[in-house]
């Protein structure tokens, strides 16, 4: 586990959480955990209700609860959001990742025409081809290949073996992890004859601000205009968008979803793992779409829906309720189905 970079005694801790602490204020935590496992120097959180059985026996020097909580607990912290409230501890216990090199190194490979600004740091074996524009304070590790012509902002960080095809536009703060690819051609192929052609790109992608993609995230270039990503979207592992596609700002992809091309995503809308959309579909503002769902029409605005075809989520959970009772309703129903033919065969022979 990471080492934290401070110690903070539990009143230091409430005071800059903005929380109101129960408990011995000078006790001093070098750390934190979950809830069951955190030790008496460690703080934990409560936000998820199905965890409050926990509480009872922890042994954390304090707990990050809601304002409402009641229940066990010698030591709490309260607070509006204690989910955030944990994230904020965590970034005060712990930091952030720190880089293992700055500067840039000899073994890599950059074109004399690329513009590096000022406090890039790039690894060993990274290759940066003609036209592109790297901005400050951007952190690019060991393998990453950035095509010609591609800007990419400042203060981004792309991690080893990242993949961004030519022209491709990454806005600020961007953090892309392991073995994504940014601007592959898309699916796209013209069937003439038997046999499947293929439609030359000549799109691009673009990535807001404050995007993360986790690893092995794939983004197509769009067959003509952009592929976007909106600004303060967030992606798990495995999560593929299609060429042509729009995102909205402030999204979430859960692992393995996916959009086909030319869907429209609007903002904040979350999709759970393994969910995918088929193509040229709307998703409305703020839907949510469960996991292993399969949309295959539009979405409105603040919908939930889950299910293959996706239909509303309430609808969806009723039917999935119904699926184990399914064999002895087909055993009632071949019983009943029996007992009326005999009904018919002996109107039959009184008739």
């Amino acid at each position: 586990m990471t080492k934290p970079i401070r110690e903070i005694t539990l009143e230091q801790l409430a005071r800059e959480l903005g929380g109101q602490l129960t408990g011995d204020g000078a006790r001093v935590v070098r750390g934190a955990h979950r809830l069951a496992d955190a030790q008496p120097d460690q703080v934990a959180f409560l936000a998820n209700p199905r965890y409050r059985s926990f509480m009872a026996a922890s042994k954390a020097a304090a707990v990050i609860v809601g304002q409402d909580y009641h229940g066990p607990g010698e030591s709490l912290i309260r607070c509006q959001d204690p989910y955030f409230a944990y994230r904020q501890a965590m970034v005060l216990l712990y930091g952030f990742r720190k880089h293992p090199f700055s500067g840039i190194d000899p073994a890599a490979r950059i074109d004399p025409s690329a513009r590096l600004n000022l406090n890039v740091s790039i690894a060993q074996g990274v290759t940066i081809c003609a036209g592109c524009d790297i901005g400050p304070g951007t952190v690019i590790y060991p393998g990453v290949f950035i095509g010609p012509d591609s800007r990419v902002g400042e203060d981004c960080i792309l991690y080893p073996n990242v993949v961004i095809y030519d022209d491709s536009r990454l806005g600020n703060r961007v953090i892309l992890h392991g073995g994504c690819v940014i601007g592959q051609d898309g699916f796209g192929y013209s069937t003439h004859g038997g046999k499947h052609e293929k439609i030359p790109p000549v799109g691009w992608v673009e990535i807001g601000d404050d995007v993360e993609m986790g690893a092995c995230c794939c983004v197509d270039r769009a067959t003509m205009g952009p592929t976007v990503i909106g600004p303060g979207t967030k992606f798990s592992n495995g999560v593929v968008i299609g060429h042509g596609s729009t995102v909205g700002k402030g999204c979430l992809f859960s692992a393995q979803a996916g959009i086909a091309g030319s869907v429209s995503v609007g903002d904040y809308v979350a999709f759970g793992a393994q969910s995918g959309v088929s193509n040229h579909i709307h998703v409305g503002k703020a839907a949510k779409v469960a996991a292993k769902s399969g949309v295959m029409s539009d979405v409105p605005a603040g919908q939930e829906v889950g299910g293959a075809p996706a239909i509303p989520l309430n609808q969806a959970m009723r039917a999935l309720a119904i699926l184990p009772q399914l064999p002895e309703m087909r055993r009632q129903l071949k019983k009943l189905q029996e007992e009326v033919a005999e009904l018919r065969e002996k109107l039959k022979a009184k008739s």
